[in-house]
């Protein structure tokens, strides 16, 4: 049975490029690996919709399983081609266009999506905040329609789980990760949450969601414990 707080050392083998180091963000390699382990075994395909520096793809391979996963900037896109043995898995895109790609049937799903706060931020996280969005809620409707894509291409009975947090800025707290479990949870059926208390100088608190069709994952440096919500297809 899967624990329900686990405590673990944040820590990533690879050394980022420096030009990436300010937004270094990345889970840490024994997270991935945790749930992978609990999820799939050698050669399942393991797709992550939000790649951001690969750290999915590489353990992914590292364990035996093979990896999938997009990324919405170029640049980002052919740093991940660079770390892993199939680079032609790593795609280009938006996830919120994942029909319009041909993309196999996975066996399970692992991510950190983009955060965003309630208040005061207008840059949309879809677009690596690079452009004006329409808001929270539509952040939050626009989480549900990338597990709604998500869930045609997960196989039947497994799982995806979702890092997130919840986040307070300049003094308002973002019930992020509860907010996107719900969210998700229209188109998944939510399974159970995880909280992941990080050994060492920094701890922090993320929320891991897994269903057999959606999962949710938050976490936020500052903050002390990590919490992960379980989401399960339906």
């Amino acid at each position: 049975m899967m624990k329900s707080i686990i405590k673990l050392k944040h820590h990533n083998e690879i050394i980022l490029p420096q030009k990436y180091i300010a937004d270094d963000v990345r889970s840490s390699d024994n997270l991935v690996e945790y749930f992978i382990n609990e999820f799939t075994k050698p050669d399942d395909i393991v797709f992550d919709p939000f790649s951001g520096f690969g750290t999915t793809l590489v353990m992914v391979e590292k364990l035996g399983r093979i990896g999938y996963g997009l990324e919405y900037l170029p640049d980002r896109t052919e740093y991940i081609k660079s770390l892993i043995k199939n680079p032609d898995n790593i795609i280009c895109g938006s996830a919120l266009e994942m029909d319009n790609y041909d993309l196999p049937q996975f066996d399970f799903s692992f991510t950190s999506p983009p955060y965003m706060t309630k208040n005061n931020h207008a840059e949309y996280p879809f677009a690596a905040y690079q452009i004006t969005g329409d808001g929270y809620e539509q952040y939050l409707h626009d989480m549900k329609t990338v597990y709604r894509q998500l869930s045609k291409h997960l196989k039947s009975g497994v799982y995806a789980v979702v890092k997130v947090c919840n986040i307070i800025k300049e003094g308002v707290l973002t019930t992020l990760a509860w907010d996107v479990a719900k969210s998700i949870s229209e188109v998944m059926t939510f399974e159970r949450e995880i909280i992941i208390e990080w050994e060492g100088n920094k701890k922090t608190a993320t929320t891991v969601m897994v269903m057999t069709i959606i999962t949710v994952l938050f976490s936020e440096r500052e903050l002390k414990h990590e919490q992960f919500n379980l989401l399960h297809t339906r």
